[in-house]
């Protein structure tokens, strides 16, 4: 599903009246093939997720419609209600690109995030892949982003460059990540996918029922390495059971290194 801000109560680009008359001004409708040039995919999952969320938000407040003439009339509006469209009290206007920029310079605000505060409210479909870019999304241009929802997430945005943009709200069937499993074997610990694939080099992992995660480091073997560590010419110490340690290092009275556990 996506969530898309298309035309006015008269299936026109501007001259309706303020708000959503019909309720298809700003919709969730299915996904659908504009067909769509770019997929920007922001790196951070709580950003990615909030956009989706205040997507979902402005196509469910029938405050929120269409026109070009009116298009940066949401944002305003997002100004004064705690950059959350589903808080707009009062009938105001956008259109596509405007309705993107103005979700995405939201998110700023509430995630303290400047790079996205500094998307351009008057963004077009023309300057919006540059803008995103410089923002810091990823851009995606595989078939398979563009082709099909199969692999979008949440958050992802849409464009058919010059002409329109719309937001994912859903993850696609194929995109979910592969779960991971620890493995002992021969008294060494390793990180495995669903096929049985060994995970090498740095991994952040979160232990099981917990918030935290460690650092680990598994070698050319696939083999999570504990001990002291020379890695990339760098010094590293992880504990008996893999996790790396965080700490610091001071010189003693006598010049011998001692460890400051963190």
């Amino acid at each position: 599903m996506i969530s898309n801000c298309g035309h006015d109560e008269n299936g026109h680009y501007s001259g309706g009246r303020a708000g959503d008359q019909t309720g298809s001004e700003w919709e969730i409708r299915s996904w659908y093939n504009r067909p769509w040039n770019y997929v920007f995919r922001h790196p951070e999952p709580e950003i990615q997720k909030l956009i989706g969320d205040l997507a979902e938000e402005a196509a469910k407040n029938n405050l929120i419609g269409y026109d070009q003439n009116q298009r940066t009339t949401f944002w305003q509006q997002l100004k004064v209600s705690g950059y959350r469209p589903g808080n707009i009290k009062t009938a105001c206007e956008t259109d596509c690109s405007a309705g993107v920029a103005a979700i995405v310079k939201s998110v700023g605000y509430l995630t303290g995030t400047k790079a996205l505060q500094n998307v351009s409210a008057d963004m077009y479909t023309g300057s919006e892949r540059a803008i995103l870019q410089a923002a810091g999304f990823e851009v995606l241009t595989s078939d398979k982003y563009l082709n099909s929802d199969r692999y979008l997430l949440r958050g992802d945005i849409l464009l058919c460059e010059g002409h329109h943009t719309a937001i994912n709200l859903t993850d696609g069937a194929a995109s979910a990540q592969p779960s991971y499993k620890w493995v002992l074997s021969g008294g060494k610990y390793y990180y495995q996918d669903q096929d049985g694939k060994n995970v090498h080099g740095w991994a952040l992992i979160q232990e099981t029922a917990s918030e935290y995660k460690h650092w680990y480091y598994f070698n050319d073997k696939g083999a999570a390495v504990t001990g002291m560590q020379i890695i990339d010419d760098a010094r590293y110490y992880f504990e008996e059971s893999g996790p790396l340690v965080c700490a610091l290092c001071h010189t003693s009275d006598k010049g011998a290194l001692e460890v400051w556990y963190l």
